[in-house]
């Protein structure tokens, strides 16, 4: 018999309640009232934890941006994995799942300096590798990526097998620098963007900043440019002309957070949220019930946990979560 499913909170509702406190916990200290109060709301919903972590993570990112303009030409800014938390709610071990506080994705995380003209890397399942080119510009991988690097004094060249890599390029305006997925040709002279290439998903281009030009290989239109804010997805089999379209800074800080160890939701379904759990374990996550797949999900939470997850949703949306193997099942009853 499947239990009723009541209202609740939306994730919109949750994500605002969350900024709120940690505004407020950004402004001044607490009184034992308001910690009570704040206590109690992180319990009522295991949603808010994670949309709780979203919002300390996001004004910390805010406040080492502000430190770095400020301390520019001065001591380097504390570099982001060392930023604090704005502040330490008192919490369950079990909640501590959602804060992501006590692992990481990456099994292994490294950084080397590429030396030569040509050079290959790559990620199995749940690793990550930062990788420091010999022209200056820096390149992540994320999980399950593969790339070839290709330098020569002309061109500067990265092939992108699978995968999904932040590149942060290093200014060369004679030699450009020129990422291709495929038929997908991402070029720039300096600049930072993404791009994320699955065999069962169009190409995907997202700029965080400066600008980049964007091709198909199949089609005669002439590149396309993307600014900073933009994204475009580039379908090698529909053959469509690329339109890009604009994205927040939220939204690109929110596809980043896998550089932490984590993986972000923003009112995701959970038939989503399975699928990027998928992407970096071997363990995976299965929705018994198909009316189940549409349920909005909100969070922030460790990449390679997921039978945390499992758990923090189904007790969120009155769910079972069982293991039977590598297999996490998800149903109503």
């Amino acid at each position: 018999m499947k239990k009723p499913m009541t209202a609740r909170e939306s994730s919109a509702q949750i994500e605002q309640q969350a900024a709120l406190w940690v505004a407020r916990l950004d402004a001044r200290a607490l009184t034992d009232e308001e910690q009570c109060e704040l206590d109690q709301w992180l319990a009522g919903d295991s949603r808010r934890m994670g949309a709780y972590a979203m919002a300390c993570a996001a004004l910390a990112r805010l406040e080492m941006a502000q430190d770095h303009v400020e301390g520019a030409g001065n001591a380097p800014a504390m570099a982001l994995e060392e930023k604090a938390p704005v502040a330490t709610p008192r919490f369950s071990r079990r909640n501590m799942l959602w804060m992501a506080g006590s692992a990481i994705a990456a099994s292994a995380v490294g950084a080397v300096s590429l030396i030569g003209a040509s050079q290959r890397y790559a990620t199995s399942r749940g690793e990550m590798l930062r990788i420091a080119l010999s022209d200056g510009s820096v390149v992540n991988l994320n999980t399950a990526s593969r790339i070839d690097v290709q330098f020569t004094p002309e061109a500067r060249t990265v092939f992108l097998d699978g995968g999904e890599v932040l590149f942060d390029v290093a200014k060369d305006a004679k030699r450009p620098f020129v990422v291709v997925a495929g038929e997908t040709r991402v070029r720039a002279v300096g600049t930072a963007f993404i791009v994320r290439r699955d065999s069962a998903r169009p190409v995907d281009v997202m700029v965080s900043e400066g600008v980049v030009e964007v091709s198909q290989d199949r089609i005669g239109q002439a590149p396309v440019r993307l600014s900073e804010g933009m994204r475009a997805t580039v379908d090698p089999m529909a053959a469509k002309p690329i339109e890009p379209t604009s994205i927040t800074a939220e939204a690109i800080e929110q596809q980043l957070y896998w550089r932490d160890g984590k993986i972000a939701f923003s009112d995701s379904t959970l038939a989503a949220a399975a699928a990027e759990f998928a992407r970096y374990n071997d363990e995976r996550i299965v929705i018994a019930d198909p009316e189940l797949a549409d349920e909005a999900i909100t969070g922030l939470f460790v990449a390679n946990d997921p039978q945390g997850f499992a758990e923090a949703v189904a007790e969120s949306l009155g769910l079972v979560a069982r293991t039977e193997g590598k297999t996490i099942i998800l149903s109503a009853t």
